[in-house]
């Protein structure tokens, strides 16, 4: 006999309203994760380069900022020392022109002789000129030191500015790997309760393949009324045969529930004789589409099938036909 679960999760299109080719939707689920863990990968290196160039341009800030800091202390320097150096020439001028004492070449030099005295007044110039050397000197490093400052500043500036779009494309791109995540999750949570319908589906047509098993060991051999067998009607195929026809009365009804091998009814289950079309057999059906035998029913005896349909309408319009099936064996 035919596996009720082929009939049911791999042949027929809709045979349970709930049922609807799992296993293709778990293919499915498996190829989108595998793409999601790709485009994760893919995020995840996106992330850590970015991480990288902000750690780069954090180390450039904090070297600017040392350097900057290095520079001011710098000029700080450089304008006390010209501060120290105007101070002195200015003292040292004081001295020599505006102290009022009566003797200022003696009071400034602490000269005792003439010749002492020119050797004061040669030192004194030579310092002066020193002090002017040095104070130009000072006052030139200052300008370069002030240029200096400047530029760090504005370099500075522009790596707060580069430092925020790296934080900002960090955020970024760290966003889009918790969304890849986040689908991955779902991806995951999905393919694992499509599994688990897929080993419940896998569980029920197994149980109804054995309630099958017993409803044709109850019912089988037994054959049909001569009256309701017309005598056209061909024999039961035999084990291995691969397809043959047969005309039957179709009858169509719309009840809820279950079938006698415990699946439930939906668009595709049928019922038969198990004398005349063994249950889990797959059939084609003129005018309805692809079914498998799955119930049965005490009125149904011979060449007579019972057709679900989703409505009452439905099963109005269809009635009672006389069709010729394609039986699968």
């Amino acid at each position: 006999m035919p596996c009720v679960v082929v009939g049911l999760l791999g042949w027929t299109a809709g045979a349970s309203p709930g049922a609807s080719r799992p296993d293709a939707r778990l293919a499915s689920l498996v190829a989108a994760e595998r793409s999601a863990v790709l485009e994760l990968y893919a995020a995840e290196s996106s992330v850590a380069r970015a991480r990288s160039h902000a750690g780069r341009v954090e180390r450039r800030r904090l070297a600017l900022e040392a350097s900057l800091e290095r520079e001011r202390a710098h000029l700080a320097i450089v304008r006390g020392s010209l501060e120290a150096t105007n101070a002195r020439i200015a003292a040292l001028l004081r001295r020599l022109y505006t102290d009022g004492e009566p003797d200022p070449v003696a009071v400034l030099l602490g000269a005792r002789s003439f010749s002492g005295m020119l050797a004061g007044i040669d030192e004194l110039e030579r310092a002066t000129v020193r002090n002017r050397g040095l104070a130009a000197q000072a006052r030139a490093r200052a300008r370069l030191l002030r240029t200096r400052v400047a530029q760090l500043a504005w370099a500075r500036i522009q790596l707060a500015e580069a430092e925020r779009r790296a934080g900002a494309a960090v955020a970024a791109t760290a966003a889009a790997a918790d969304a890849r995540r986040a689908t991955i999750a779902r991806i995951r949570l999905r393919t694992h309760l499509t599994r688990t319908r897929l080993a419940q589906l896998e569980a029920r047509a197994k149980a109804a393949e054995r309630a099958s098993a017993r409803l044709s060991r109850e019912t089988a051999p037994r054959p049909a009324p001569a009256e309701a067998v017309p005598s056209s009607a061909p024999a039961a195929p035999a084990p291995g045969a691969a397809t043959r026809t047969l005309v039957v009365d179709a009858v169509a009804y719309h009840l809820p529930g279950r079938t006698a091998s415990g699946l439930p009814v939906g668009v595709g289950v049928i019922a038969v004789d198990p004398g005349v079309i063994p249950l889990g057999t797959r059939v084609f059906v003129p005018g309805y589409g692809r079914a498998v035998a799955a119930d049965v029913g005490s009125a149904i005896r011979g060449p007579i099938i019972d057709l679900w349909m989703p409505s009452t309408e439905a099963a109005r319009a269809w009635g009672r036909r006389t069709v010729t099936i394609t039986v699968y064996g």
